[in-house]
């Protein structure tokens, strides 16, 4: 009598391992979207980090350069990773002799063979960067001396 009860008590049936994938399916169904989630939105913070990266690159050749060699322009460069490239545009209005507003402008360029900005629903993800800043000239004020 021992041994029959031994045979009926090991393994599981069929329906049990049915049941159990059922569940394991739908807490799988559950998760996923949590994943896709994660990695748009990291590949989108990915792109605007090289936005930004590319937005301080051209404001610290600004600053580098001389006052009057400070002229607005457009450029397309290639990101830290080399996998996103971006259109950089330099707008420079001058205020006052001494004085010009800056506005550096990055937009990402899709990964397409035409080269479009990204746009669409996710447009906002990986839209625009833009810093606004000033430049005046170095004079010494009436204040020195």
């Amino acid at each position: 009598m021992e041994l029959q009860d031994q045979k009926r008590d090991c393994g599981f049936t069929l329906i049990e391992t049915c049941i159990a994938m059922v569940i394991l399916m739908i807490v799988a169904c559950g998760v996923l979207p949590l994943g896709v989630y994660a990695l748009k939105y990291n590949s989108a913070a990915a792109i605007r980090a090289g936005a930004v990266t590319a937005a301080q690159r051209k404001l610290e050749q600004l600053r580098a350069s001389s006052f009057t060699s400070c002229t607005s322009s457009s450029e397309v460069t290639i990101g830290p990773t080399d996998s996103q490239t971006y259109t950089v545009d330099v707008t420079v209005t001058d205020v006052t002799s001494t004085l010009k507003n800056i506005t550096i402008t990055v937009t990402p360029q899709g990964r397409s063979t035409s080269g479009g900005v990204y746009s669409g629903n996710d447009g906002w993800m990986r839209g625009q960067v833009v810093i606004y800043t000033k430049r005046t000239t170095s004079s010494t004020g009436s204040n020195l001396g």
